[in-house]
């Protein structure tokens, strides 16, 4: 009754709640359209490989584990677990499954990771990372990490000790008993606990235990080989070390950026059926004796082979390392390792592959148990010269990041 004895006084509010509406329309869908352009994200495809023995992947709500046995996808809050005999691959691809390649991660022995979320930028207006996010209950993991076309990677890794966080760069986080050791290979790792976070820098590791802040960084290992990321110039301190027979086309070495790292190339495509070796030597002639530990790593990757397995007696492969040594007897001796894609056919008579056989076209992270344990019969003394090259008739194969580690 009083609005209709006063229609001005309704008119003014009418206006007055138009203006205000149109204002914050004016100012919200702007805003509004603004913040989903630069921060709405969309997923982006995961897939797990079996790389050795029965992997088991557990789907967000299932009750029940499915085995790996072919590369499958694997969607946001999927778990991967691996036995004592069991490896796999995740691989994180930016945009389709055949295009660039956000992140690898290599699960060892008895694992248990969680991709909780893997996410991209839905649109290219927007500044922010790719992200990933990780829970890792058990076991270990190697992570390798890179920015795309600009865009910056970040990875969050959460362990039962610690929150890490990581960008572009290759990593190793394990769980050991009550504690996490993050050790950084390339890069940096900001490690988060009970309040206090520290950072390790390339060559640098971090331990948290259970309940506790992080403890300083310090140096990972001491690395015997000089130039193991094939930065620069390579001779000296490696030199070539070709072996084929006369009269016939050796192999190539070629150093490349690949995948936005540093590595050299062996090549060899005659098709003329000849053995041959192809590779690099580096002379250590360092003493190891008072030390605990002795491990070698690299990475490596496979592009092609052509003699299958191990060759006709299990020494033939497109990767492999020699590592020459003096045992505490004093005598002069050789630890090999290989590996290799191609399995014999089934009806091959000859010996069976010594290495380790990986997936063909990715790249795989190698670490050797301790030498010092696993050669405890002839103990090494003196480490001599580390090769690394390729074996048999044809192959392509990269390798990166060579480190022959003491402590």
């Amino acid at each position: 009754m009083n609005w209709r004895q006063n229609p001005q006084r309704v008119a003014w509010l009418v206006l007055t709640v138009s203006f205000f509406s149109c204002c914050l329309l004016t100012v919200a869908v702007p805003l509004g359209v603004r913040s989903f352009l630069l921060y709405a994200t969309r997923p982006i495809q995961a897939f797990i490989t079996a790389t050795a023995g029965t992997v088991q992947l557990v789907l967000p709500g299932a009750d029940e584990p499915t085995a790996v046995t072919f590369r499958r996808a694997i969607p946001e809050r999927g778990r991967v677990v691996t036995d004592a005999n069991a490896k796999s691959l995740l691989t994180v691809f930016a945009n389709e499954a055949d295009g660039p390649v956000l992140a690898t991660i290599q699960l060892f022995q008895d694992t248990d990771l969680e991709l909780a979320n893997a996410r991209a930028p839905r649109f290219g207006w927007s500044y922010d990372p790719n992200r990933l996010a990780l829970d890792l209950q058990k076991g270990r993991v190697s992570l390798t990490t890179q920015s795309i076309s600009g865009r910056p990677v970040q990875v969050q890794l959460q362990t039962p000790h610690a929150d890490v966080t990581l960008g572009s760069g290759t990593y190793d986080v394990a769980i050991e008993g009550d504690a996490t050791q993050v050790r950084t290979r390339v890069g940096a790792a900001h490690v988060l606990a009970a309040g206090r976070e520290v950072t390790a820098s390339t060559g640098e590791r971090v331990s948290v235990t259970a309940g506790q802040p992080p403890e300083l960084p310090v140096p990972a290992a001491l690395n015997l080989v000089l130039n193991g990321k094939f930065e620069g110039r390579l001779s000296p301190p490696w030199q070539e070390s070709i072996k084929v027979g006369a009269g016939l086309t050796p192999g190539k070495i070629t150093q490349e950026t690949a995948d936005q790292r540093q590595v050299v190339r062996f090549t060899r495509r005659t098709e003329d059926g000849a053995h041959n070796e192809t590779g690099l030597r580096q002379d250590i002639n360092r003493d190891v004796q008072g030390y605990d530990d002795l491990n070698l790593r690299l990475d490596l990757k496979v592009l092609r082979q052509s003699v299958p397995g191990g060759g006709y007696l299990a020494s033939e492969y497109p990767v492999m390392v020699d590592i020459a040594y003096t045992d505490v007897y004093g005598k002069d001796l050789h630890w090999y390792q290989g590996f290799y894609t191609m399995d014999l056919p089934k009806e091959s008579t000859w010996a069976p592959p010594t290495g380790e056989k990986i997936l063909q076209d990715a790249w795989y992270s190698y670490e050797s148990p301790n030498l010092f344990e696993l050669l405890r019969e002839t103990r090494p003394a003196r480490i001599n010269s580390v090769t690394v090259y390729a074996s048999g008739h044809d192959y392509d194969s990269m390798v990166s990041d060579v480190a022959l580690s003491v402590r």
